[in-house]
């Protein structure tokens, strides 16, 4: 009876631990001023895994990056605006994954990373899904050296 009810338990545990497991994993929906629904992160490769299971319920999908081989880049700051050039979204310390729920539209999104600002026009159609990468090229030295150096 002691071997039943302490394998019981140790069932619960490991019920109640999956489940907080797959609670933390799901990204968690934030929203800023204006309502505008959104998730950032990407920074293990679980985490990436986990965040494509969301990408198409965003009407952007952003990725950062940078150097020549584009490694993921957080840490940087992201401002988007319509195109009344009022701002609309704004993210402090955006992780390299970043989806946004934006209304059809057109916009231009400001990211900064280290002072180096990236900035990139585009246009939101209703019911689809807009992918953009941002990579800063000249961010990384390391890219431009050689094995031999």
């Amino acid at each position: 009876m002691k071997n039943t009810a302490f394998a019981l338990r140790i069932f619960m545990f490991l019920l109640l631990l999956s489940a907080a497991t797959n609670t933390l994993a799901a990204p968690k929906m934030l929203y800023t001023h204006n309502k505008i629904r959104f998730i950032s992160g990407g920074i293990s490769h679980e985490e990436v895994v986990e965040m494509r299971k969301y990408a198409k319920k965003y009407s952007l999908n952003l990725l950062f990056s940078e150097g020549s081989v584009g490694r993921a880049v957080s840490g940087h700051n992201v401002d988007i605006y319509n195109e009344s050039n009022e701002q609309v979204f704004r993210l402090k310390n955006a992780q390299p994954v970043l989806y946004v729920n934006l209304p059809a539209g057109n916009y231009l999104v400001l990211a900064n990373n280290n002072g180096v600002k990236l900035r990139h026009k585009f246009t939101i159609v209703e019911n689809e899904t807009q992918k953009i990468i941002l990579n800063w090229k000249d961010a990384v030295e390391e890219d431009s050296q050689t094995d031999s150096e």
